[in-house]
């Protein structure tokens, strides 16, 4: 019993680590030192456990890489606390991995995790709001800007931030309920029970002022789209997002126009509609003009933080030494090798058959992101452990 609930706690603190950012907590560069702490106990975990997995692999393979290649082509740009930080994310993934398949982890405690920790996000926003209305100090505030009042990052580093991770929170609980009911998830039938989950989600993704949390409000809500209609509802959508054009949604007219001028994949047009809405996206696209694989450059990269030292001179409006870029940051710095490991890697890990939304969340907070993010890690374990579900119910184990 104590094995069963010591493996319970720790598959939930590694979640919650994940999950949250809070304030308390972040140090230099939005660093969240209490998901550093978790993660530094991780190597020893796995090496305790002695186990790990044919499908490990390949995330083995990354993680020599990550050490191997900085050593032999770029000893000048090596830096050992980047790789390390790399390392542990990694570990805690094999080990969240051991522990998970231990099976003394049940699809209804899953469930409530996910729903406990919506909820408490939706609630340190409702404290924050009432903060702001009121004048009192803002609790738990990061990342907060006078001029957007309203913009705020509830449990998150920063309010974009949150979007994300409330969306990855709704759509892994739409998931797991699937499979514990073993029906599509039904609005008719499922709308009593999950109203406050449901009030929770749209309240905390409609009113934090993100326009981030606009487009991932969108994706979730794919979930229920029949894909034999996407055409005529992305005719809608279109059409909408030129009617809003014209009105003083402050939130919903920068998501639109950021979409707008994303489909022209033209990144001055990207960075005037949304500036802070481009940082991600433009950098992806100018690095990917630049990598390839003709070069010893390209397979074994031009070192650790060379990204560092251009980027700022493309992308106006960040401080000097702005690293960005996603995965084409991982292909510059590191090469190709690195690259294509950890995309196999983390595609693999999330990829479940007809089922597309895994694919959007996973290029979305994974491609775009690179390796050393909290949300990177947080959403390839959590779509990783609702596919564990999904084979472990189909399979009877």
């Amino acid at each position: 019993m104590r094995s069963k609930k010591n493996t319970y706690f720790f598959l939930s603190l590694i979640i919650i680590s994940l999950a949250i950012s809070p304030a308390f907590a972040l140090g230099e560069g939005n660093r969240n030192l209490l998901l550093i702490g978790m993660m530094s106990v991780s190597p020893l975990i796995f090496i305790i456990n002695k186990k790990f997995y044919q499908s490990d692999i390949i995330l083995l393979l990354f993680m020599a890489s990550v050490v191997s290649i900085p050593l032999l082509f770029q000893q000048e740009s090596m830096r050992w606390s980047t790789v390390l930080f790399s390392l542990m994310f990694c570990f805690t993934f094999l080990v969240y991995k051991q522990l998970l398949y231990k099976s003394y982890f049940t699809t209804e405690q899953y469930l409530k995790l996910l729903k406990i920790v919506l909820y408490a996000y939706t609630l340190v926003l409702l404290i924050q709001q009432f903060c702001v209305l009121t004048g009192l100090p803002i609790f738990n505030i990061s990342s907060y800007n006078p001029l957007y009042p309203f913009k705020l990052n509830s449990l998150a580093a920063e309010p974009s931030h949150s979007g994300r991770i409330i969306a990855l929170l709704m759509y892994s609980y739409i998931t797991i309920s699937e499979l514990i009911l073993k029906r599509k998830y039904n609005f008719k039938h499922n709308l009593k029970k999950d109203k406050w989950v449901w009030l929770a989600f749209l309240w905390a993704m409609l009113t934090m002022g993100s326009a981030t949390a606009i487009v991932f409000t969108a994706i979730v809500l794919l979930k229920f789209v029949n894909i034999k209609r996407l055409i005529p509802i992305a005719i809608i959508i279109v059409s909408a997002i030129y009617i809003v054009n014209f009105s003083d949604i402050y939130v919903v007219n920068r998501a639109s126009k950021m979409f707008i001028a994303t489909l022209t994949l033209d990144t001055d047009a990207m960075i005037a509609a949304d500036h802070s809405g481009s940082i991600r996206l433009a950098p992806a696209i100018m690095l990917a003009k630049m990598v390839d694989i003709t070069s010893l450059e390209g397979w074994f990269g031009h070192g650790i933080d060379s990204v560092s030292t251009f980027m700022s001179d493309l992308i106006p409006g960040v401080p000097e030494g702005f690293s960005a870029g996603g995965m084409f940051q991982l292909w510059y710095e590191y090469g190709f090798l690195s690259f294509i490991l950890f995309v196999a890697f983390s595609f693999l890990a999330v990829f479940k058959k007809n089922d597309y939304l895994n694919i959007v969340f996973w290029f979305m907070l994974v491609f775009m992101y690179g390796v050393n993010g909290q949300i990177v890690w947080l959403c390839i374990l959590l779509l990783f452990t609702n596919k564990f579900f999904f084979k472990k119910l189909n399979h009877g184990n």
